[in-house]
């Protein structure tokens, strides 16, 4: 699989979010509340991009068809609610073709996931200028965006995304069909305690944590159609089910300076852990969360510093 997303320097995207202000809008992120509810709540955003001609099914199945194999992950039949995100594919997706699939979708029940579309040079400019609106919304409130990741989901009729948290903001945008979006509190320590989230965002981790059937009653539950949206605050768990028809729908994730800062302090707490210590959670003392991310990124160079010396030494 490529690798996903790609770094963007802070000022070239709080620059593409003043570009935003002379465009016509395609996001409506300035609901009342937004400021308010940003990152802490999931909310309902609307938006006009189930009209754009990039983001209907014969222009996407075409663009699947340009894009290297590895940037499209494909599936077919349904997938359990607890299975692992990074194994659905492996156990539900071996050895399909993508022309079969594409020629046979609702037949086959198929699900595509489109991987950084605007790797695609005509999808770069709409998908920058999304990032732009997000940016002008959300600059004041969360300042600097330091990385990025789109995802193009095309469903049959009733697939499911099965539980998961990104490491990520994000903001899923419905084009096509209708879903359901069960989202959960991050900060619930019964759906995440701290030390799975220290694990979530250690380096290199593979592992989320688990579905329980009893989050069920603590879900908030979102239902999208074309034209609506909705916001998933920072490594929020959530699930994702297509209801009685074929889905298009776009998801844009993000990074910004604070969820780095919030991201390295994780990472130190779990090595911390990992050497029998209980660290302090990541969250209550932002101060504190600043001192663990610089201690990281010193740690991290020292290592990197290290292995060069030790490179070089051996030559």
């Amino acid at each position: 699989m490529n690798t996903l997303g790609k770094f963007i320097d802070p000022s070239r995207a709080a620059r593409l979010g003043r570009d935003a202000r002379s465009q016509e809008h395609w996001l409506g992120l300035g609901r009342e509340g937004f400021a308010c509810d940003y990152d802490r709540e999931p909310f309902l955003v609307e938006h006009k991009l189930e009209a754009h001609p990039l983001l209907q099914r014969d222009e996407l199945f075409d663009l699947c068809r340009r894009l290297p194999r590895d940037s499209i992950g494909l599936r077919y039949g349904q997938v359990p609610v607890e299975e692992d995100l990074g194994n659905a594919f492996r156990r539900y997706g071996l050895g399909i073709d993508l022309e079969d699939a594409l020629k046979h979708f609702e037949e086959r029940g198929a699900y595509i996931v489109i991987n950084n579309p605007e790797r695609d040079s005509r999808y770069r400019e709409p998908i920058e200028r999304l990032l732009g609106e997000i940016a002008e919304s959300t600059e004041q409130l969360d300042p600097g965006i330091t990385w990025y990741s789109t995802y193009v989901f095309i469903t049959s009729r009733e697939a499911l995304t099965p539980y998961h948290m990104d490491r990520e903001l994000n903001f899923l945008f419905q084009v096509c069909g209708t879903k359901q979006v069960k989202l959960w509190d991050p900060a619930d320590d019964e759906v995440m305690s701290p030390a799975q989230k220290d694990e979530l965002l250690a380096y290199g981790s593979q592992l989320r944590p688990p579905y329980k059937a009893s989050f069920e009653s603590k879900a908030r539950v979102f239902e999208l159609r074309p034209g609506l949206g909705v916001h998933h605050p920072f490594i929020a768990p959530h699930v994702v089910r297509t209801e009685s028809t074929f889905s298009i729908s776009l998801a844009l994730t993000y990074r910004t300076r604070r969820t780095d800062i919030l991201t390295a302090a994780h990472r130190l707490n779990h090595a911390l852990r990992k050497r029998g210590w209980t660290p302090r959670s990541v969250g209550i003392h932002p101060t504190l969360d600043r001192t663990k991310a610089t201690l990281t990124r010193v740690l991290r160079g020292s290592r990197a510093a290290a292995r060069a010396l030790g490179h070089l030494g051996g030559r």
